[in-house]
C-alpha cells in the first residue's frame, strides 16, 4: 500500500488531520488480533489458516463476530489507507477486504462446516462473518 500510495499518488482524498483517525483503528485493528491469538492460544488451536482446528472457539470477540483476526487485519490496512490519504491507499485496504473474504474467510467456512457440522451451523446462526 505504501509502494503504491509513492509510486501512484491519486487524489489525496483524506487530509490531515481528519486522517489521523487511521491511529485509531490501527489500534483497534492490533487489539483484536492480539485477543483474537490469546482465544486460539487459549484452546491449543492453530493459527494457520486452513489448519484443522480440534475445537470451535465461541468466546470472546468471536461471540459477535466469526472473523475478529481478519476482521482486526482488515482495521489495521484500512487505518494506514486514510493515514496516507490518497485514493490508492483506500482501493488496496477494499482490495486487501475482498481478497480475505473471498479467498480466505469463505475456504475456512466451508472446512469448519465439514469439521464441526451442525455445531457450526448453529454458530454461524448467532455471530455474524464480520460484525
Amino acid at each position: 500500500m505504501i509502494i503504491l500510495h509513492l509510486m501512484l499518488p491519486l487524489a489525496i482524498i483524506v487530509p490531515a488531520p481528519f486522517s489521523y483517525i487511521g491511529v485509531a483503528t490501527i489500534a483497534a485493528g492490533v487489539a483484536m488480533i492480539v485477543w483474537s491469538r490469546r482465544a486460539f492460544q487459549a484452546a491449543a488451536t492453530p493459527i494457520t489458516p486452513f489448519t484443522e482446528s480440534p475445537a470451535l472457539i465461541r468466546d470472546g470477540l468471536y461471540r459477535w463476530s466469526r472473523n475478529p483476526m481478519y476482521l482486526g487485519a482488515v482495521l489495521l490496512v484500512s487505518g494506514v489507507a486514510p493515514l496516507l490519504g490518497s485514493a490508492t491507499s483506500i482501493v488496496v485496504a477494499a482490495v486487501f477486504f475482498i481478497i480475505l473474504q473471498e479467498t480466505f474467510v469463505r475456504r475456512e467456512e466451508r472446512l469448519l462446516e465439514q469439521r464441526f457440522g451442525d455445531e457450526y451451523r448453529n454458530y454461524r446462526r448467532s455471530a455474524r462473518r464480520w460484525l
